[in-house]
């Protein structure tokens, strides 16, 4: 599949994290992934803005939880919980030039933000199965959607809308957003996985030990669960899908932006049928 017969599929070429599909080809030994320009998190923005973790000492930092000194399979089980019930999260990706996500999201799979993708930035918005996503109006200069956008010329500067259910690409586009949901880390339980556990390190500026893991199925991981306050996973490598997550803003406030009106959308099954068949 060639990048001018799609145009949604695109922008989740990205691989296969925690359960989420996506059809990337990335490089590299799974330290890094997508990264386009502007939706990258950088290390001092995430230092900021913080974990959203109340849980402190009297100093006002965050007490130690003792969770390094637990077996890996212990470890990766309390920071499976941890981010299961956690109300809200924000992931992104690592720095690459090929993609990246930032989105924050809540466990009823409620998310928003941007989505790069060679070097394209588009707006997700998702509710429910309900899903707007918006690619930047230099998206449609380039000559490979020439042919959609003779189709449909009214289709630049606004958002492609639809279901989950019912448009493959946005299916796919805002499964991201399932990592928020209460399942979302669920198969990070170490079942049946060979487990190990590394040495503490510093993770955008969290405190966090790594538990490395070997499965037949999915490859080899690494889970960084943070060793202060409670003890998230703050960040996720996968080899396989060559791709890391960067997760944080836990139980942070997140309102959904208001859905854009009606006269901001098109179909974006219309979009999809069209991209598939313009050469």
């Amino acid at each position: 599949m060639t990048r001018k017969h799609t145009i949604l599929t695109a922008a989740v070429c990205a691989g296969v994290v925690l359960g989420v599909t996506g059809c990337g080809d990335g490089n590299g030994d799974g330290q890094k992934s997508g990264g386009g320009s502007g939706s990258t998190v950088k290390e001092q923005d995430r230092q900021k803005s913080g974990s959203g973790d109340t849980e402190s000492s009297s100093a006002g930092r965050k007490a130690p939880s003792g969770v390094e000194g637990l077996p890996a399979r212990d470890i990766l089980a309390k920071g499976t919980e941890a981010i299961t019930s956690a109300s809200t999260l924000r992931v992104s990706t690592a720095d690459s030039s090929t993609s990246s996500i930032d989105l924050t999201m809540d466990k009823t799979g409620n998310c928003a933000g941007t989505v790069t993708t060679e070097g394209f930035s588009s707006r997700l918005i998702r509710k429910g199965d309900k899903v707007w996503f918006k690619p930047e109006d230099a998206y449609w200069n380039d000559p490979a959607v020439k042919g959609v956008l003779t189709k449909f010329p009214e289709a630049r500067g606004k958002y492609m809308h639809g279901t989950a259910e019912k448009s493959f690409s946005l299916a796919l586009v805002s499964a991201y957003c399932e990592l928020g949901s209460a399942d979302g880390f669920a198969k990070l339980s170490g079942d049946g996985q060979k487990l190990t556990k590394g040495a503490v390190t510093t993770v955008e500026g969290v405190k966090a030990v790594p538990v490395h893991i070997d499965s037949a199925k999915d490859g080899k991981w690494t889970a960084y669960v943070a060793t202060e306050g409670r003890p998230y996973i703050v960040k996720a490598d996968s080899r396989k899908a060559k791709m890391t997550l960067l997760l944080s803003d836990f139980g942070k406030p997140f309102t959904v932006p208001p859905s854009p009106p009606a006269g901001e959308t098109i179909d974006a099954v219309k979009i999809e049928e069209a991209s598939m068949t313009t050469g």
